[in-house]
């Protein structure tokens, strides 16, 4: 009778988000959560559950309801968020790269011309110096953060037009891998053991994980509802320090 009231107690947190002792519910951003899982692999005090469907609009917003224990956000957290007690710590750097079909010949672009080619204006790579073949754009889902901060530094204020919508984030990789013809936007730390797909040079700026120059990146946030405590904080402190940092920069700038 004992077991299962506790039984149900702990599906009962674990439905509203709060962490039983040993565990860490995390939400949000997919690309943040792949450190998360990186990290569990070494990070042995807590175990992680985790929720990456609702990206880092979720991370917010699970940080404000008290719903996670810890969010996710792959990019600058909104004031409005921040205004309701959410508080945002600083984890690492993101560079998001341009991703194309492994037997695609071009190997560099610049801003302009994946301006263009996402807004529609290049349809076809001999237009870049490529092969004659029809462009595919691809984009992720507008609730991921991974969209909205490629589409400020390359698009600007111009819309894209005439991609398809690649979601969630994970099958970015195998869509473009199946079109020689394609071209995504996506976060480096998905192209780790990837041979199928390449990320294109951007500005003559590679994007790798010690190159702070490259032009299309974000910061990486964890989000909490008022000052992290306990399990949270403990794993936090660990994110920030050597240990968790050299865990960072296997697929990330880090913060430190």
């Amino acid at each position: 009778m004992r077991i299962s009231k506790l039984a149900g107690w702990m599906t009962s947190c674990l439905s509203m988000g709060v962490a039983v002792a040993g565990t860490i519910n995390y939400e949000g951003s997919s690309t943040i959560g792949k450190y998360v899982s990186s990290a569990g692999t070494v990070y042995t005090t807590s175990k992680f559950n985790m929720n990456v469907v609702p990206e880092s609009t979720g991370g917010e917003q699970c940080a404000m309801r008290g719903t996670c224990d810890l969010g996710g956000v792959a990019r600058v957290v909104a004031p409005d968020v921040l205004s309701k007690g959410v508080v945002a710590t600083l984890i690492a750097y993101d560079a998001i790269a341009a991703i194309v079909h492994n037997d695609n010949p071009v190997k560099e672009l610049s801003s302009a011309q994946l301006k263009d080619i996402f807004s529609g204006k290049i349809k076809n790579w001999s237009e870049v110096g490529g092969a004659d073949l029809p462009i595919k754009p691809f984009v992720v889902k507008e609730a991921s953060a991974t969209r909205e901060v490629f589409a400020k530094a390359i698009l600007g204020d111009t819309p894209y037009q005439n991609v398809e919508v690649a979601t969630p984030d994970a099958t970015m990789v195998p869509r473009v891998a199946k079109e020689k013809g394609g071209i995504g936007q996506i976060s480096l730390s998905f192209l780790i053991g990837q041979t199928q797909v390449k990320p294109l040079i951007v500005n003559g700026q590679n994007p790798v994980v010690d190159n702070p120059n490259y032009p299309i990146k974000r910061p990486l946030y964890f989000t909490t509802k008022g000052e992290p405590k306990g399990e949270v904080k403990a794993f936090l402190d660990w994110t920030l320090a050597p240990a968790g940092q050299a865990v960072i920069k296997q697929s990330f700038i880090g913060a430190k």
